[in-house]
């Protein structure tokens, strides 16, 4: 058993906003359980805002992939510049949970003693990695997959919940915009993100807007239409369909500010993307529409929250085309089902009165 007590640790996770989110319990779990023990992480730049107010992370590293993918001589300049502010740190140990080249050569090169991968990672990983985890991620959430590793460390009994911290200029700023919008007092508000990084993942724009329209029509509830940088021409569509205007309607907010809205809301409804992850780590439970990925791995860690989806044969595909386009496993999700778990979980809150406010 390795003794991680007054050790350095860096976890790596190069990847999106949701697979940032999913570390924040390893790195909560070592920092509670493992006396002395400092606990950096390194991170896609654009993701690592979500981690800056993290009382257990200890450093967070941002890598600029814009700068490594450049020419030749710009990456290797930009290595250089990395590897000369890294390696200084003398990490005892490396976790790496991206499982890529990239990010098993940057572990290489970094220089740490321990390096911590996992038995499906690459093959490059494999080699250059001297310490290797025996799990499936095919039979577990996400989540517990990576807390796997710390059992290297004789480390049991783990808090899976990922959480973000909001610093209070962030829920200032954000009341003052909600207050702007008149979403100050009444009943909550309910978010709808229709957006996804992949187009396969997201559920029809008209059919998030009937699902809206039923929320004003049955519960009075203040409608918040969000979404990401690039996703405005999608959210019109939506906002289109309602046949009426949001309370709320932004593509502008920035992670932590779309945290600190969610956790004003009463239920974010969208799909299998960050913003869901988002809500769960600030308590607001979400309505989640699966399609190519499988829930058992990647549903956000909400009890109160819920998924829809569809076990259609080629269900985890490579999201580059769908063979059954007019078939596919978004749109046999129906209205009429998200419908029902959204009045399911209205009534578990005695916030929402029909016909209300």
């Amino acid at each position: 058993m390795i003794d991680l007590r007054g050790k350095k640790v860096l976890i790596l996770k190069l990847r999106y906003i949701g697979d940032t989110l999913s570390i924040v319990p390893v790195a909560a779990n070592l920092a509670r359980k493992v006396p002395g023990i400092e606990v950096d992480v390194l991170v896609n730049r654009g993701t690592e805002q979500l981690l800056l107010a993290d009382p257990h992370i200890h450093r967070l590293w941002a890598y600029d992939r814009k700068q490594a993918k450049r020419s030749a001589a710009a990456a290797l300049a930009y290595h250089w510049r990395f590897f000369k502010r890294l390696r200084p740190q003398r990490y005892d140990v490396i976790l790496d949970f991206t499982h890529g080249d990239r990010a098993a050569f940057i572990s290489f090169a970094i220089g740490a003693p321990l390096r911590v991968t996992y038995r499906d990672a690459s093959r490059l990983s494999r080699t250059l990695m001297n310490c290797i985890v025996d799990a499936d991620p095919r039979h577990m959430h996400i989540v517990d997959y990576q807390l796997q590793a710390l059992k290297l460390f004789g480390l049991h009994g783990f808090d899976r919940r990922p959480r973000i911290v909001i610093p209070p200029a962030v829920t200032q700023r954000v009341d003052r915009l909600l207050a702007q919008n008149g979403l100050g007092a009444g009943a909550p508000p309910v978010a709808i993100h229709p957006g996804a990084r992949n187009r396969l993942r997201r559920w029809p724009p008209e059919r998030f807007a009937r699902i809206a329209r039923r929320l004003r029509q049955n519960y009075g509830a203040a409608l918040l239409l969000l979404g990401g940088p690039d996703e405005g021409e999608l959210v019109d569509r939506v906002r289109a369909h309602m046949g009426f205007a949001p309370a709320l309607q932004s593509c502008s907010l920035n992670l932590l500010e779309t945290a600190a809205i969610l956790r004003r809301c009463r239920l974010l409804i969208g799909n299998d993307s960050a913003p869901a992850h988002i809500a769960a780590a600030v308590d607001c439970p979400g309505l989640t529409l699966f399609g190519p990925t499988w829930p058992h791995m990647w549903r956000p860690l909400h009890p109160a929250g819920r998924v829809v989806w569809k076990d259609v044969p080629c269900r985890a595909c490579r999201q580059e085309v769908c063979i059954r386009p007019r078939n596919s496993c978004m749109h046999l999700i129906s209205v009429k089902e998200v419908w029902r778990k959204v009045q399911q979980m209205m009534a578990a809150d005695h916030l929402f009165i029909p016909g209300g406010a």
